[in-house]
């Protein structure tokens, strides 16, 4: 089958699916519009991504992928880009939640979140991380606990004071995963090159598009740190071989919402 199909019926050649593929492969005619259909050139086929930006950027419908159909592809909604205004509120109002109710995510929530998030950019459109959701509040203090076990092994050459929280665990506080009822572990191959990046761009994701359903979360930095110094910390994670945490998020429903903006350092810029 080839890679792509064109039909001539409805094709304007208007040369913007040719445009839009990151890798070059597809080609039609010169002038504008086009002299020729799309078709790829064949030699380097073989490096196609299947990103679906062809599919995508086709305003007629007319370019079918091998991997997918125009009709697979649902049409974006009018207005679906958001105001400046809009996208500003989103990102400066989001806060890291360190409280949470004590109140169960239902795992159909966890899963339409995630279903969002799998659209977040990875490299070369690898699609590569993967995810392990823990809904279970005791296993998260299971974790939080073996991080502190971990703690306790470390020096004083540890950046952050391991003192300060040792004395909040045994105080009753966890300031390792803050009680959360649920934690989001993203995880991948530890031998791929993109995959840190990806995830942390996917868990950068997730962070914003929890908002919309309600949910707090907070990034898991201890734990990830201690998931690559620990080989206890590590196992108990219980993640597929050959696979290592690249991020996660603790998650779950605000004890209390936030009303202001808190001020920020401008933005360190260097303009060419």
């Amino acid at each position: 089958m080839a890679l792509i199909t064109v039909d001539e019926s409805k094709c304007r050649r208007c040369g913007f699916c040719a445009r839009a593929c990151p890798v070059g492969i597809i080609a039609l005619g010169e002038g504008f519009p086009a002299t020729g259909f799309p078709t790829t050139i064949e030699k380097i086929e073989k490096g196609c991504i299947t990103c679906g930006h062809c599919v995508a950027a086709c305003p007629a419908g007319a370019l079918a992928h091998r991997g997918m159909k125009p009709e697979e592809c649902p049409p974006l909604a009018p207005g679906w880009r958001l105001t400046t205004e809009q996208v500003g509120q989103l990102i400066k109002g989001r806060r890291s939640v360190r409280n949470f109710r004590a109140e169960p995510i239902e795992p159909e929530v966890i899963a339409d979140l995630l279903d969002i998030v799998r659209y977040a950019p990875s490299g070369m459109n690898s699609q590569t991380v993967s995810w392990k959701v823990i809904l279970d509040e005791q296993e998260v203090q299971f974790l939080s606990l073996a991080v502190i076990e971990w703690l306790r092994t470390l020096g004083d050459d540890f950046p952050y004071s391991v003192k300060g929280m040792l004395k909040a665990w045994e105080m009753g506080r966890d300031p390792i995963l803050r009680k959360a009822p649920a934690l989001i572990v993203a995880h991948g191959a530890a031998d791929d090159p993109m995959s840190s990046a990806s995830a942390t761009i996917a868990l950068a994701t997730l962070d914003l598009a929890a908002l919309p359903f309600g949910l707090g979360t907070c990034w898991a930095g201890f734990l990830t740190m201690a998931a690559a110094g620990s080989y206890e910390v590590a196992t108990a994670l219980g993640l597929p071989p050959g696979h290592r945490m690249l991020g996660g998020m603790m998650i779950g429903y605000p004890e209390f919402e936030y009303a202001r903006i808190p001020t920020r350092n401008p933005a360190d810029v260097i303009w060419g």
